[in-house]
């Protein structure tokens, strides 16, 4: 399966597109940002909540199923923060991300 991963990524590379970019602008098409706000998601400092949403909500689509097989996994590089960050939000029970999962 991570063949046809790397497979697609080549075909989008080829015809000047990013992953990363893609990523980016479907975020910004169903406004991401709003909806976390919208389902509750409110932090005072660190990590953008909607960054760490938004590499949660990829696990599926790069084969991961933890926050720890990220970071052993070659796709460690997208996550600027580090492991705690993940694990606060998940654990913050004032943090609905299931909502936002169910959504």
């Amino acid at each position: 399966m991570r063949k046809n991963v790397k497979e697609i990524e080549n075909v989008f590379q080829s015809h000047g597109f990013s992953i990363d970019s893609i990523i980016q602008n479907v975020m910004k098409k169903f406004k991401f940002r709003s909806l976390c706000h919208q389902v509750g998601f409110k932090k005072q400092q660190g990590d953008s909540v909607t960054d760490i949403m938004t590499l949660l909500l990829l696990f599926p689509l790069m084969l991961i199923n933890s926050v720890n097989a990220l970071y052993k996994s070659s796709y460690h590089y997208m996550a600027e923060m580090k492991k705690d960050a993940f694990y606060h939000l998940k654990n913050n029970e004032r943090m609905p991300w299931r909502n936002l999962v169910k959504s």
